[in-house]
């Protein structure tokens, strides 16, 4: 299975909870392996081609995962809390493949199965705030890959709080987001394509008719270096946080 991570997609995902935690859990142990060998390769400087290959390898992954746990949250989110059935019914053992077939093959509560799949409550239950907010799991994918990231649960349970609270400006805030990375990303963009050499140089100082303008373009290149400067500071306090949660 584990060689099967990177490349599978929604649609072929496990269709039982017992396939589907095996899943979850041999995944969850190889997303952490290649997150240490992206930071290895970083570390070590490696060819930018093995690290855009590993940083790929890690988003088609996580996203794959955070499809499976919505799967599993929707499986969940079909069985009553207090289900039981006909212990002596043996064609459960995490077979089921949805929720409705619990009430024929059920032998066990919704709690002995999400023990025996291996979840814990809080594991289960979060699960089913992915499955009960699908739209927002999309979002922090394509937000992760807008940002050459790799998308989080705890990034899509953090959005899902900001909407329980009832944030009247929740969608404004969602429309935004993408309107500032966008901004910063052109940004970036702009700055990398800025070549500097020294005909470059000579020509820009030509340019320069005189004390005002060079010291009013000075001011404005300090000002935007401050604001990339306080950029860089939020971004890495978010990294910091993202490796602990990691």
């Amino acid at each position: 299975m584990s060689n099967e991570l990177t490349v599978i997609q929604n649609t072929n995902l496990p269709d039982t909870i017992d396939d589907l935690s095996k899943f979850i859990l041999v995944g969850r142990e190889k997303l952490v392996a290649v997150k240490a060998e992206i930071r290895a390769i970083d570390k070590l400087k490696l060819a930018e081609d093995v690290h855009k290959q590993k940083k790929e390898e890690a988003t088609m992954l996580a996203e794959a995962l955070l499809d499976a746990e919505v799967k599993v949250g929707e499986f969940l989110k079909e069985i009553p809390k207090g289900s039981g059935g006909d212990r002596g019914n043996q064609h459960t053992g995490g077979k089921i493949r949805s929720g409705a077939d619990f009430g024929k093959k059920g032998k066990t509560t919704k709690k002995e199965i999400v023990e025996n799949a291996g979840f814990s409550q809080d594991q289960a239950e979060r699960f089913e705030t992915l499955a009960e907010n699908q739209d927002i799991v999309e979002f922090v994918k394509a937000e992760a890959r807008e940002n050459d990231d790799i998308p989080t649960r705890t990034r899509v349970l953090e959005l899902v709080n900001r909407k329980k609270k009832g944030d009247d400006d929740y969608d404004d805030y969602m429309k935004m987001h993408m309107k500032i990375c966008g901004e910063l990303d052109k940004i970036i963009e702009n700055i990398n394509k800025f070549e500097i050499n020294d005909i470059r140089m000579y020509v820009l100082l030509e340019s320069f008719d005189g004390v005002t303008k060079v010291g009013d373009t000075l001011k404005y290149i300090e000002q935007a270096r401050e604001k990339l400067l306080s950029i860089i500071t939020e971004l890495r306090k978010a990294e910091k946080r993202a490796k602990q949660n990691a």
